[in-house]
């Protein structure tokens, strides 16, 4: 039987291995997801912000969430590479940071989204050779946006309606983006942390082979 029992410990160590490996791949998937999710915010948000002046429109295009899980991505692809126990931590905690700026995010863009819908009506200012595409809400007994009311000013690139319909696509792409975002650094978190776990049992299982008799 004392064959048996070291077998039995021989074979917990390589289980244990096994789903590590299996673990650092997972970790590599999420890694080069977060670096082509936080490509694709930032370069929707700077689609978006070309087409608009307005400034709250503007605040709510959250490149910075892209730049920071692309950030995030590339320490993960690291990770896969190094793993060791400094790098996966960061690559835990700075998950943890995207996962509450892709929720700002997409809350930002979203809203932002609605109020691009409501402002339908669209007129085109010319001032010299430039102009600027003002749209409000449908004044019932008015023509045009009075400056009382909420306004988007949009860059003329084309006709008025067809660049605010453009903003509100590239809103909500940018809110799904988020919302996606954050589903994959969640996951990046909660595997980091079982990552963690499982190389402290890891070394719990090694120390006690070296110490028991075989």
């Amino acid at each position: 039987m004392p064959g048996g029992r070291s077998r039995c410990r021989s074979l917990g160590p390589a289980v244990s291995e096994s789903r590590a490996r299996a673990r650092a791949r997972l970790m590599l998937a999420l890694g080069a997801a977060q670096m082509a999710l936080g490509c694709l915010i930032v370069a929707v948000s700077f689609a978006a912000l070309a087409l608009t002046t307005s400034a709250r429109v503007r605040h709510s295009c959250p490149f910075w969430a892209g730049f920071s899980v692309l950030l995030s991505g590339l320490i993960g692809v690291v990770s896969w590479k190094r793993p060791i126990s400094l790098v996966i931590t960061f690559f835990m905690l700075l998950s943890a940071v995207c996962v509450m700026l892709n929720l700002a995010g997409s809350i930002l863009s979203c809203q932002n989204a609605q109020m691009v819908i409501s402002l339908e009506e669209c007129q085109l200012y010319k001032f010299d050779s430039d102009g600027v595409c003002v749209c409000c809400e449908v004044q019932e007994q008015a023509t045009g946006c009075s400056t009382f009311s909420e306004t988007l000013k949009l860059n003329p690139v084309r006709e008025c309606s067809t660049v605010r319909l453009t903003l509100k696509d590239l809103l909500f792409s940018i809110c799904a983006l988020n919302v996606i975002s954050t589903i994959v650094c969640g996951l990046a978190t909660a595997m980091c942390c079982m990552q963690m776990v499982t190389a402290d049992i890891l070394q719990m299982h090694r120390s006690r082979s070296v110490l028991l008799p075989q």
